[in-house]
């Protein structure tokens, strides 16, 4: 049982009535059937392979080697997007660049070192990534585009990169970097909007400086390397910021943000927990923290006792475990909605529901741990309306 999911019955009967609610008063519910996936390394299906130059290490054993082959995926089996495929009985969304794939349930546009800013080489930024999202949008229909769900993990190289080019930065420097990736997140969130998008979800960055290979290089790997985290917790802050003032602006923007940041500190603080025997090495590589040099020679046996695959990557069993998190965790770890959630929001409205606990009056306390975190209240200004439209939702059922 992950510890996150707390009161998974009081949790489930919410959702179940709020479902059937919709059903009832709403005659255009419908449950996403389209998955697009934007990000880097711990989205990546397999796109990387088909851009580098030189040899992609997820392209081999030991990678896949809980799968039984390797697929370009960087774990040793399946990652968080194949299972949220899988929970909205859907098949695994093939990689874009593999142009033999069938994209009829949507495409994978990760790819492993991308970022929001700069151009590094072989592979693609999130604008790149929007791009080849914009150039193919016409392989699905605009009610498929609209009904999707968007989901996103990026950033993490922007600011491994930054901190590594700038060790003391002043809090104006680290406040101003975070705004200039933030602000190109939002660019290229309005473009997807302006084709048709309206379903996002965001799994927040990790605590940087709790990765393997982060700790290894700094030299010290008991604890987690201060400033990379700290950027990647503002980056979290602004980007919840960003997710609430676009539900605000944007008439049927709706969107999931998972606290991935908290759930692998948890689970590097106390792995057996959480079912690990590890969170602080990796099971593939060399090192202190085997944070380098993942290769078929020094992997351990047995994968699923640790939480990191390599120096940055999760394990499949990790994979897992954020999956489930995301698709059906209670408001301490995902809200507004969680992705189960989000996928039955009515689009026929301008209602974004800001909690749905709170419209059942029962587990609002629950979300104020995530917003504490971020000191934000998720909320949109259109919440009296929706809570006036249960009202009416309850009465039509008498």
């Amino acid at each position: 049982m992950i510890k996150e999911m707390a009161n998974p019955k009081s949790h489930l009967f919410s959702l179940s009535f709020f479902s059937l609610l919709l059903l009832l008063h709403f005659p255009t519910v419908s449950f996403a059937q389209t998955l697009f996936i934007f990000g880097d390394g711990l989205y990546d299906a397999g796109n990387k392979q088909f851009v580098s130059t030189n040899r992609v290490d997820a392209s081999f054993p030991p990678y896949g080697i809980t799968l039984g082959e390797a697929t370009g995926r960087w774990s040793d089996g399946l990652v968080v997007p194949d299972y949220l495929a899988s929970f909205m009985g859907i098949p695994r969304i093939s990689p874009i660049l593999s142009v033999a794939a069938d994209f009829s349930h949507g495409a994978n546009f990760a790819i492993a070192d991308a970022t929001v800013l700069g151009s590094p080489q072989d592979t693609l930024t999130l604008s790149q990534q929007v791009i080849k999202f914009t150039e193919n949008k016409n392989k699905w229909s605009a009610q498929a585009r609209s009904e999707a769900v968007y989901l996103f993990y990026i950033g993490s190289d922007d600011y491994l990169k930054y901190v590594k080019n700038n060790p003391n930065p002043s809090d104006v420097q680290k406040q101003d970097f975070v705004d200039q990736v933030i602000t190109a997140v939002e660019a290229e969130l309005k473009v997807i909007y302006g084709s048709g998008g309206r379903k996002f979800a965001f799994q927040n960055l990790a605590p940087l400086g709790c990765l393997p290979a982060v700790k290894q290089a700094n030299g010290n790997v008991q604890d987690c390397v201060r400033l990379p985290s700290e950027m990647a917790a503002l980056h979290n802050k602004k980007l919840l910021q960003l997710l609430v003032e676009l539900s605000r602006q944007l008439s049927g923007f709706q969107y999931s943000f998972y606290d991935f940041y908290s759930s692998i500190q948890n689970r590097v603080i106390k792995p057996k927990t959480y079912t690990f025997e590890t969170g602080m090495a990796a099971c593939c590589g060399i090192g202190s923290v085997n944070g380098t040099s993942c290769s078929i020679n020094n992997v351990c046996a047995k994968p699923e006792d640790y939480l990191f695959f390599d120096g940055k990557h999760l394990t499949q069993e990790g994979n897992l475990q954020v999956g489930h998190l995301m698709w059906g965790a209670d408001p301490e770890v995902v809200g507004p909605n969680n992705l189960r959630e989000l996928l039955v929001l009515p689009l026929d409205t301008s209602i974004i529901l800001a909690e749905i606990q709170e419209a059942m009056a029962a587990t609002r306390t629950r979300q104020m741990k995530i917003e504490s975190l971020y000191d934000i209240k998720m909320e949109s200004e259109m919440e009296n309306q929706w809570l006036s439209l249960v009202d009416k939702a309850f009465s039509f059922m008498i």
